[in-house]
């Protein structure tokens, strides 16, 4: 079972904790729900159960290893560290169904070799062809989903090869955006990247005068999308991958002090640590 979705004073929301999970963060997309975790450096893995898919793979659940398609943003290991125990726990309990990763093309060659020597994998390899399993894409391409879905990705700055891939229907708007990690530039010069239902953005660091750090590092800043929110047109923008570490508490301070004045609603991809400062336990 999932929570409530909580708001706070400034109009911050939070996604709902499943079965008091913190890890394991749920919100409804328009009906579409979105399931799963995001904390840099440590993991970042997210389920559209609607749509037999998983975007990323940095640890694995009951939830993830359901999914039939993973959609990898990038290699990083906080991105694909699950991506073992994805396969075995798929290929095993629901070996009825598809298996298969989608990746930037520029990795997939290593992927494959990584996997076709990973000690212990053997049941693994017996049970799937990894080169049947394991696609390169690139931007501009969509891939099938379940469901009547759809994934297509789209090019982002990071500092490896990387995607971003928005999810939802067949030909209409998208239900979730995944941004990956990112600098924001590429939504500056198109901010219909993200025009979605939710849309998932890298949120690395949140302090002042770290703003350009996140820049070299090929990450967001919090300043940087409390800039771009009123350009964007998706009905939530949703706040992901934060530090470890960081209190709820702190990034509600910090939108606080300089809110967008227009835009979608922001969200706060964390538990919402009980906040205590007017807000609500609405379902929104």
């Amino acid at each position: 079972m999932s929570g409530e979705e909580r708001s706070v004073e400034n109009g911050a929301r939070f996604p709902a904790m499943v079965r008091g999970d913190r890890w394991e963060l749920s919100w409804d997309a328009g009906g579409t729900e979105i399931v799963g975790g995001s904390v840099a450096a440590l993991a970042t893995a997210f389920a559209v159960p609607r749509y037999s898919v998983a975007v990323d793979m940095g640890r694995c659940s009951m939830t993830l290893a359901a999914q039939g398609t993973v959609l990898l943003t990038h290699c990083h290991s906080d991105h694909v560290a699950g991506l073992l125990a994805w396969l075995s726990a798929h290929t095993r309990r629901f070996r009825e169904g598809t298996t298969r990763v989608y990746l930037p093309a520029d990795r997939r060659e290593a992927l494959v070799e990584a996997l076709r020597i990973w000690p212990d994998l053997d049941g693994v390899r017996r049970r799937v062809d990894l080169d049947d399993v394991l696609a390169g894409v690139a931007p501009g391409e969509a891939v099938p989903l379940s469901g009547g879905g759809e994934a297509l990705a789209f090019a982002v700055r990071h500092t490896v090869p990387s995607l971003g891939w928005a999810v939802g229907p067949a030909g209409a708007r998208p239900d979730a955006v995944f941004a990956g990690d990112g600098t924001v530039e590429p939504f500056r010069e198109n901010p219909g990247l993200l025009d979605a239902g939710l849309a998932l953005v890298d949120c690395t660091l949140v302090e002042p005068g770290t703003r350009v750090a996140a820049r070299l590092a090929g990450h967001g800043h919090l300043k940087d999308w409390l800039e771009l929110a009123p350009s964007l047109g998706c009905d939530t923008l949703a706040l992901a991958h934060l530090p470890p570490g960081l209190e709820a508490q702190r990034v509600v301070e910090l939108i606080g002090s300089e809110p967008p004045a227009s835009g979608p609603q922001l969200a706060v991809w964390m538990a919402d640590d009980g906040i205590e400062n007017g807000g609500n336990d609405d379902a929104g």
